[in-house]
């Protein structure tokens, strides 16, 4: 009788053999081959892959031999082989910013959260990298590509000068913007209403009957930041409030940017401030304390994004619920839909926003 070993998957023991026709199988802690299979029945390698695609050129008797072998040695199909044959790797690349402590945002853990999720849901395996100079210098985004190391890209982040991203969609490569989009340009992207959420804060604010609103933006150069900006603009129009750049810091996304911007604002003699995200709301609510200041009665305080932080705040800040984590969910699955040639609606998504109140702004909370 001939013997040989045929590696299986399983924890089963060197010694337990499987018995069949001319051939015994000792069964290993590894994996059976299509050629164990072919070898197994007495047919072509070939046979087997066609017995197991149900290719209609194979009789019924062999693909149902072949389907016995493949229950009897407990065959599984390789993967890497599977998706060798698609032309995917199953692999997506998350490009994030070059921050200093990127991952003690919130914003970019949250993100990740959401994009490990989906991958891990439809079988994607996650590969980060950092956009960096030599980055997109070397062009190392087409690389991937055309390296065949990636199936698709997802930018977390991206800024209005990250133009060279129009390059990658041009190739029509997969490409999808999580939290950012690019202006005049076609790369689909899933982002929160941002201009929304500067309106709903503004307005907010003004109901309760502050004139004298001030706005901490994180940078002019970030998309989101700016929509922000741009709906506390439209609120200040609409109600006829001046407009007055005294009133405007850069809080570059940090507490203590939020504590030196509004410490400079302070000079100026705000009666509310919405700040264009929670961390800067928190520093701007310590220069406000520091100042002598009471909160909410001297000074209203809004914040966006709804972090864990805003609950522990003193007073607890009122926000703009911001659905970072969603954001990033349904922008990966955008791109894995993109991957597999699925239509997924539309080509970009906005996730909408809400106002929670809390205590610092000064309203009933319930309304």
């Amino acid at each position: 009788m001939n013997h040989r070993k045929v590696n299986v998957t399983g924890q089963i023991g060197k010694s337990d053999v499987v018995r069949a026709g001319t051939f015994a199988f000792e069964k290993e802690n590894s994996f059976v081959t299509i050629k164990d299979i072919a070898d197994y029945v007495g047919v072509s390698t070939a046979t087997v892959s066609l017995a197991l695609s149900r290719n209609a050129r194979i009789t019924k008797e062999t693909r149902d031999k072949v389907f016995e072998a493949v229950k009897m040695l407990n065959y599984r199909p390789s993967t890497a082989a599977r998706n060798l044959a698609l032309n995917r790797t199953k692999t997506i690349s998350l490009i994030l910013p070059e921050i200093k402590h990127l991952f003690l945002q919130p914003f970019f853990s949250l993100s990740l959260n959401g994009v490990y999720d989906a991958c891990l849901e439809n079988g994607y395996r996650l590969q980060i990298e950092v956009a960096s100079y030599q980055f997109v210098k070397r062009k190392r985004y087409l690389r991937l590509f055309q390296e065949r190391a990636i199936d698709g890209l997802l930018y977390v982040g991206s800024t209005l000068s990250d133009l060279y991203l129009n390059e990658l969609n041009d190739t029509g490569f997969p490409v999808v913007l999580s939290g950012s989009y690019l202006k005049n340009s076609r790369i689909p992207y899933v982002i929160g209403d941002n201009r929304k959420g500067g309106e709903i804060a503004t307005m907010h604010l003004f109901t309760l009957g502050r004139r004298k609103i001030a706005h901490i933006i994180g940078s002019f150069n970030i998309p989101s930041a700016v929509d922000r900006f741009e709906g506390y603009r439209k609120v200040l129009r609409e109600k006829n409030l001046a407009y007055s750049s005294h009133f405007i810091g850069i809080g570059k996304f940090t507490a203590e940017g939020g504590f030196q911007a509004m410490k400079k604002i302070l000079d100026y003699e705000p009666d509310a401030v919405f700040a264009g995200n929670d961390i800067m709301a928190e520093g701007a609510i310590q220069a406000i304390k520091d100042a002598g200041l009471k909160i909410p009665d001297d000074i209203s305080v809004c914040g966006m994004d709804d972090l864990p932080l805003a609950k522990r705040i003193t007073p607890a800040l009122t926000t703009v619920k911001y659905d970072i984590y969603k954001i990033a969910y349904r922008a990966a699955r955008k791109l894995i839909g993109k991957i597999e040639g699925k239509r997924n609606g539309r080509s970009s998504e906005f996730v909408s926003v809400k106002l929670i109140i809390r205590e610092s702004c000064g309203a009933k909370r319930g309304k």
